[in-house]
């Protein structure tokens, strides 16, 4: 059992570890963009607590209680299922606050611009965080950091697809890669995000 190592957001928080990343980087968001941070908190958590019960119950029935590909198979299904949920309640409050999809070219750009500072909002609340559960499962630190982004993209996938979006071009965020926002994309729509994400824990 890892019950000592329990990940604590409460703690990693008031360590002061968040706010110290925070102040490295400037983003200012309006009043509906922040809104929207707000009104997803409560689910982000989720994901982060579920997602570290999860990988602690598979990492259970290996001999270090690190995850394999075939112990991670076993944790994705409820994993996705929070994130899932996310995406769902993310898509709805954008949807409120900011308005649907435009149809106009250049109102579509401003509103994909409002996505973008969400997307960059989202990584800088919850991106190390993340990669700390991930790290007490797998002991290579830079493969740690590319599952975690990963799934941090996926995450964004499903926000964005949730909320209509549909060309990815036109998202503008510092902290998203485009290129691994379509393949996490692709595999959000194509029902193959286990692959995907049990990929990243093959790789070198």
């Amino acid at each position: 059992m890892r019950s000592a190592d329990t990940f604590d957001l409460k703690k990693f928080l008031a360590e002061g570890q968040l706010e110290k990343n925070l102040q490295e980087v400037d983003i200012n968001l309006d009043d509906k963009e922040q809104a929207v941070v707000d009104d997803v908190k409560d689910e982000m958590s989720a994901i982060l607590k579920g997602m570290e019960t999860e990988l602690e119950k598979a990492s259970e029935s290996t001999n270090e209680c690190l995850l394999t590909v075939a112990s991670i198979a076993i944790a994705l299904p409820a994993i996705m299922g929070l994130v899932a949920r996310f995406g769902k309640s993310a898509g709805k409050m954008v949807n409120q606050i900011l308005g649907k999809k435009p149809t106009d070219q250049d109102a579509y750009q401003q509103w994909m611009n409002k996505l973008g500072h969400i997307a960059d909002e989202l990584h800088h609340l919850y991106m190390a965080p993340l990669t700390a559960i991930v790290k007490k499962f797998v002991k290579e630190e830079e493969k740690a950091k590319k599952i975690a982004s990963g799934i941090f993209h996926v995450i964004v996938a499903t926000f964005l697809i949730a909320s209509g979006a549909t060309a990815l071009k036109a998202l503008q965020a510092k902290n998203i890669s485009l290129a691994t926002l379509e393949s996490a994309l692709s595999a959000v729509k194509g029902g193959e995000i286990n692959q995907y994400i049990s990929k990243l824990f093959q790789k070198g």
